[in-house]
């Protein structure tokens, strides 16, 4: 067949499809590498900017004045002036730990270290609550403690509060705490007390004080010398009147009882004229009755 003698018809090299008309210049460096080398660089300038950034929180945090305590506020307080609380507060603030931070610092101060310091300071202080406020603002919470009697032992006189916590020393003459209407008790063993650490038992205490009401307010005997205990555990008193006898109680039998026992005794057998020859009236021990004539 004469189709199959023809020639094929060459096609030039440059016209090729696979050819590239502007073939690319080719950097020595992997491209991949330059890649890796960028990455690097850029964790290298966050670390850095991350470091500067706490660098620069961690000083405004524990240097910085703009963090440091300079208002106190002192709430509930009534005898004790703000001033003093306040005065004392930022003395109990001053110095550093460990000889670099504050102690005045907002993170710092250590609010539990400061309260012990004042009521170590205010013994008129019962109860003390600090709170922070951000970021430079402290608030002081006090209750003060008030006193319900005086107890005297070998010769010294202490404050006792309503929970019969002894808390202070009584300052003062014998006369000046009976003009502040203090009702003192005079510990005949002359044990040794501790401030903070000696307490009394409240009932005994409001025991004391409603029978002493009872027998000046209701009874009308009159007494002198203040109220004497042979010891704390005894929880018995005696009083003496300026008729001359005595009186011995004890808080097994209640302060109402006492009222009417006495009451019906003088009524029925202890007159006036009678009791100017008592020697003592005896009711320490519940539904009896002692006393004798001198």
């Amino acid at each position: 067949m004469p189709f199959l003698g023809r020639k094929q018809k060459k096609i030039p090299l440059a016209k090729k499809s696979w050819q590239r008309r502007n073939p690319k210049t080719y950097s020595a460096v992997p491209r991949k590498t330059r890649e890796k080398t960028g990455a690097k660089l850029a964790r290298i300038l966050y670390g850095v900017l991350l470091v500067v950034f706490l660098g620069v929180c961690a000083y405004s945090f524990l240097f910085s004045p703009f963090l440091e305590i300079d208002t106190i506020s002192v709430q509930g307080n009534e005898s004790v002036p703000s001033e003093e609380i306040a005065s004392k507060a930022n003395q109990g603030l001053e110095g550093k730990y460990y000889k670099l931070f504050s102690k005045r610092n907002y993170f710092f101060a250590r609010k539990n270290d400061l309260a012990v310091f004042l009521k170590n300071n205010f013994s008129r202080l019962g109860l003390v609550e600090i709170e922070k406020k951000f970021p430079r603002t402290l608030v002081i919470r006090v209750d003060e403690r008030q006193a319900e009697l005086v107890w005297c032992s070998g010769g010294v006189c202490y404050l006792v509060d309503q929970n019969g916590l002894v808390y202070s020393g009584a300052s003062g003459t014998d006369e000046e705490l009976r003009n502040n209407n203090f009702l003192t008790i005079i510990d005949d063993s002359a044990r040794p007390v501790d401030i903070e650490k000696t307490s009394i038992n409240p009932d005994f205490i409001n025991y004391i004080k409603g029978v002493n009401a009872i027998i000046k307010g209701d009874l009308k005997i009159e007494t002198e010398g203040g109220i004497h205990t042979p010891s704390i555990a005894s929880e018995e008193i005696y009083l003496q009147t300026k008729e001359g006898w005595a009186i011995k109680l004890s808080s097994q039998v209640s302060a109402e009882d006492t009222k009417k026992i006495i009451q019906t005794v003088f009524d029925k057998e202890l007159d006036s004229e009678k009791r100017k020859n008592l020697e003592y009236f005896d009711l320490r021990v519940k539904n009896k009755v002692y006393y004798k004539f001198r």
